[in-house]
């Protein structure tokens, strides 16, 4: 064998060795209920966020951090809150640090209130902050993004009055300190809620349910807002019975929301995408799923252009696995896995890698019955 078909080999298998993609499935958490709500890449691996009661003093949860190699190997943990229960629900990037949201009962008023932290690359939390408009009023805070050197954040308030309560969507941006600049309601006359936030190069497109506007009880909406929070356009999509829209994101085209559907299926829930052009008009809807209740919770766009979807599949009643489901362009399914246990498990987000995704959500113990944080590492393929 010659020395030149020795290095052809040897550059052969480097090659191959370079395109095997990563995969990996791990847990954490300890002996008390943990979960895993939102993920995002770093220039090292990834950032999840949501809550956790193992690693706390008095069995609340609290805001919940993780950061692992491209491995899954950690390389720190922290936890953020105060005597009551608090949790991170979304986090992104901002500059260098990160900063995440959610609802805390620790700080702020009487009952539950937005809560905000900025952070660094090492979990270190410049600041910690919470906002509320009334003392009795509920606040959640559901996702945040990065507008340049300010912060928008998406989530709903429950105003409590007398017999009654009434659910909006209130958005509002905060400064690099955490000191607010503006805040908006996105107002109908029923209950509405916002799950979902994206930036665009004009303003903002926002997702989530509404009582107030469409076809039947709650329905999926997508609204644009400008710079200042004010609504562009609005649209509602469903049927007679209960739609969400738990995503969004931008596509070549329009956009794209995924939640879940009681409309269209067999008295059980489906996953209900819809497709929207630049005005947030109909161009397509669709439903997955099987014999029992599938809810989509998260989205993120394929390598090949079309989409994955993250969530829940009950694989038999009262019982729930993991749920992946691939579709193309025009929502034509090409592939779904489900993954767990013999109890219930569910994917909260998802994130594109170079060589596949990653998956964030929880994985409940057979034994203990308790959640811990799961997260899988699939190839293009969606597999293990």
């Amino acid at each position: 064998m010659t020395k030149t078909f020795l290095l052809s080999i040897s550059a052969t298998l480097l090659l191959s060795a370079s395109q095997t993609p990563i995969t990996f499935e791990k847990t954490f958490g300890g002996d008390e209920d943990d979960v895993a709500r939102s993920v995002i890449k770093t220039d090292d691996g990834y950032l999840i966020a949501g809550k956790t009661k193992s690693f706390t003093s008095d069995r609340d949860y609290d805001a919940y951090l993780i950061r692992i190699d491209k491995n899954g190997k950690k390389i720190w943990s922290k936890v953020y809150g105060g005597r009551d229960d608090d949790e991170a629900n979304a986090i992104t990037a901002y500059g260098k640090d990160f900063a995440f949201v959610g609802s805390t009962e620790s700080y702020g008023n009487d009952n539950l209130s937005y809560y905000f932290v900025k952070l660094d690359a090492k979990g270190d939390a410049y600041w910690q902050k919470s906002y509320f408009r009334g003392e009795r009023d509920y606040y959640y805070g559901n996702d945040i993004i990065a507008d340049g050197n300010d912060l928008v954040i998406a989530g709903s308030e429950r105003h409590l009055s007398f017999l009654s309560a009434k659910i909006n969507p209130l958005l509002f941006k905060i400064d690099a300190e955490g000191d607010m600049l503006w805040h908006t309601y996105v107002y109908g006359k029923d209950e509405d809620r916002a799950k979902a936030i994206i930036s665009t190069d004009d303003g903002y497109v926002m997702s989530g349910t509404t009582e107030s506007y469409g076809h039947g009880d709650f329905d999926s909406y997508i609204v644009k807002l400008d710079k200042q929070g004010k609504k562009i356009w609005f649209n509602a999509f469903g049927g007679k019975d209960d739609e969400t829209a738990e995503d969004v994101i931008a596509t070549k085209d329009g956009f794209l929301l995924v939640g879940s559907t009681d409309s269209f299926g067999l008295n059980y829930k489906n996953v209900y995408v819809v497709k929207t052009d630049k005005d947030g008009k109909k161009i397509w809807e669709r439903t997955y799923g099987g014999r029992y209740d599938d809810e989509g919770y998260a989205v993120t766009k394929a390598h090949d252009g079309g989409y994955v979807i993250a969530g829940r599949s009950e694989t038999r009643r009262n019982g729930s696995d993991l749920y992946l489901l691939k579709i193309d362009e025009n929502g034509k399914r090409k592939w779904e896995r489900t993954y767990g246990g013999d109890e219930d498990d569910t994917a909260y987000d998802i994130v594109s890698t170079d060589d596949g995704y990653l998956i964030v959500g929880t994985k409940q113990t057979d034994l203990t019955r308790h959640n811990d944080v799961w997260i899988l590492k699939v190839d293009l393929n969606g597999k293990l």
